[in-house]
């Protein structure tokens, strides 16, 4: 699959926003590229609100104890497949090469696939700030009209 070069700028500037840097850089490329080749951004939202929460419960359940590790556990899992049935659409109609690796990176069923999935959420978790850090700027920008 070919990237454009918005997308590329899309990624270079999103890792330099990001503190940790990103974890599946070009896993993500490829999602932000599809997204914006299709135009559906109702769906790339979807997709970037769907690891930010991922990446929140996951980041919870690390620090959890007792009952509340299990309900988090459970709530974890349930958005973890969440998010691997929406890489299942972006994916769908990807050529092979992308079909295979996503399907081997996150569609499998083991505990390295769900790290992979993870660092993925990561990555649209740094996406949603960005997301959300512009969108308090613009509306300090308008108060301040």
């Amino acid at each position: 699959m070919k990237i454009s070069d918005d997308t590329r700028r899309v990624i270079e500037f999103l890792e330099a926003y990001s503190e940790e840097g990103l974890r599946k850089k070009n896993d993500l490329e490829v999602l932000l590229e599809i997204s914006a080749s299709r135009g559906d951004f109702a769906f790339a939202n979807k997709l970037i609100f769907t690891g930010k929460s991922v990446f929140k419960l996951y980041k919870t359940f690390k620090k959890s104890t007792g009952n509340n590790a299990d309900a988090l556990k459970t709530q974890l899992s349930s958005s973890i497949e969440d998010l691997r049935r929406l890489l299942r659409s972006a994916t769908d109609d990807a050529d092979e090469q992308i079909k295979k690796r996503f399907e081997e990176t996150y569609f499998v069923d083991t505990n390295g696939a769900v790290a992979n999935l993870i660092d993925l959420s990561h990555d649209l978790s740094v996406l949603k700030d960005l997301q959300t850090d512009r969108n308090q700027s613009i509306k300090q920008q308008n108060n301040d009209l």
